[in-house]
């Protein structure tokens, strides 16, 4: 099985859509079996020590290469997060976990109003 780890530095913002959509589309992974970890330095700061690649590409470029993605160990995305497309092939995750879907809101029983999950 790949393993897939996502190493960042900024401490993540629940307001970031695209903080929003990497957590989720984790989460969702991680329920279905799928080997893929997020650190963050400020709470897995040894796991930043323990990883020589991650650690050579913040020392040689700087914080700004984060947030690195590792699979098997090699980094193979930095500077950004992972698209759904790109975690989808690394990881052969069958689309329908990927993909968006569009739910009622649930709030008003009638309002037909849909909301983008991720």
């Amino acid at each position: 099985m790949v393993k897939m780890e996502i190493f960042e530095t900024k401490t993540p913002s629940a307001s970031d859509p695209e903080n929003m959509r990497i957590t989720l589309l984790i989460s969702r992974l991680k329920e279905h079996g799928f080997s893929i970890e997020r650190y963050n330095q400020r709470t897995s700061p040894k796991k930043f020590q323990e990883n020589h690649t991650v650690e050579k590409l913040i020392t040689t470029h700087g914080k700004q290469i984060c947030p690195i993605t590792l699979v098997d160990g090699f980094a193979m995305i930095t500077g950004r997060y992972p698209s759904n497309e790109e975690i989808r092939q690394i990881l052969t995750v069958p689309a329908s976990l990927i993909a968006e879907k569009n739910e009622g809101c649930c709030c008003i029983q009638g309002c037909n109003r849909e909301e983008k999950i991720v």
